[in-house]
């Protein structure tokens, strides 16, 4: 007797398989997302014990004339503390310190509470070893970043100045940035002003410097100096200085930055045919900087500098470039500024004054 073997037919489900394409495309956007988050979930958690106990957890960017900025997550901008008051900090980035003597380090961080003011109570973790430090002693912290770029400091000025009875107007613009390192720092600065006086004529002054410090030890370097100006009023079509010498940081804290270079510079002029003068001269000349700096925290900005070249090549002339400024922050990053500038030269052109003295009030941005 034949039995004939029942056949079973495949379920086959209602609900079709998710193409791989569309997997891939999940797949990918799940991980692009994981991706973005993780700055998040790694955020980095410095902490900051204040000596009254308030501990702020965030991000430390920067210890700047006697204040300490740390970002919190709650917070628009950075929160300035007394640097004198932080009784305790951790953190785990590396930055660069600067202290009072000058010297400079890159590390990680750490601060700890101490009763004696001569026991190390600031540790720096370079490599492998630990170097203890007092915490009065550093007067400047900066997160130590990958690139050139991103170490930059400057500063962006513009100003306007208008007389309704003379109709004169007044323009200012300046600029400069700075790139520290532990070993050297260099520097350029950018400033201009023109003048339109109506019919009287239009007058204007541009100047461009570079400078920079080589380390030689704790208070001790080698400046250069590079200068370029030219003048309306002293008929100066273009004056390039160029030299250097030996320089020494007198104070240098929280609140004061004072130090003097002394040196020689090869200065080469061209003057206007009308100044009465030869239109072009050569001369070496002596150099002597006095630059002085007073701060109250992230206020309030007094600097002063004066360069003195006395001529060696054409005796008993003397030439002085003096530049003061006077800035007062308002705002995050955003400041008003007054300054004043004089050029003096004993033995001008004829038809060109011996001082141009100028006065002028901007707005300023510092990154």
């Amino acid at each position: 007797m034949h039995t004939e073997v029942p056949k079973f037919k495949r379920r086959v489900s209602s609900t079709p398989l998710l193409p791989r394409r569309i997997f891939r495309q999940a797949s990918l956007i799940l991980w692009i997302m994981v991706v973005s988050a993780f700055p998040v979930f790694a955020q980095r958690r410095d902490v900051v014990v204040m000596k009254n106990g308030d501990q702020l957890t965030g991000k430390i960017r920067k210890l700047q004339r006697g204040q300490l900025y740390i970002e919190t997550p709650y917070s628009v901008d950075p929160i300035p503390v007394d640097w004198s008051q932080v009784d305790r900090l951790e953190s785990t980035a590396m930055f660069q310190i600067e202290l009072d003597g000058g010297k400079r380090l890159v590390g990680k961080i750490e601060k700890t509470a101490t009763t004696d003011a001569e026991e190390g109570d600031f540790h720096l973790l370079e490599g492998a070893s630990e170097i203890s430090l007092i915490a009065s002693h550093v007067v400047g912290i900066q997160s130590q970043k990958e690139n050139f770029w991103r170490q930059l400091k400057g500063s962006v000025d513009l100003g306007f100045g208008y007389a309704s009875g003379s109709g004169q107007t007044q323009t200012n613009i300046s600029a400069s940035a700075t790139y520290p390192s532990t070993r050297f720092q260099v520097g350029t600065s950018f400033n201009s002003a023109f003048t339109n006086a109506g019919q009287t004529g239009k007058t204007n002054r541009i100047e461009g410097d570079s400078t920079s410090q080589i380390y030689l030890s704790r208070r001790a370097f080698i400046g250069t100096q590079i200068d370029l100006l030219t003048s309306t009023q002293q008929s100066l079509i273009l004056r390039t200085t160029l030299g250097g010498g030996y320089g020494r940081y007198l104070i240098r804290s929280n609140r004061t930055n004072l130090y003097w270079l002394g040196g020689v510079v090869g200065t080469r002029e061209s003057y206007n045919p009308s100044s009465g003068l030869n239109p072009r001269q050569n001369s070496a000349e002596g150099l002597v900087t006095v630059v002085f700096d007073w701060f109250q925290f992230s206020k309030i900005d007094l600097q002063t500098s004066i360069n003195v070249y006395p001529s060696f090549s054409d005796p008993g002339r003397v030439r002085s470039v003096l530049n003061t400024s006077f800035s007062f922050k308002f705002a995050h990053d955003l400041y008003l500024k007054f300054s004043l500038w004089d050029t003096f030269d004993s033995h001008p052109p004829v038809n060109a004054r011996t001082n141009e003295l100028g006065v002028s009030n901007a707005f300023g941005w510092n990154f």
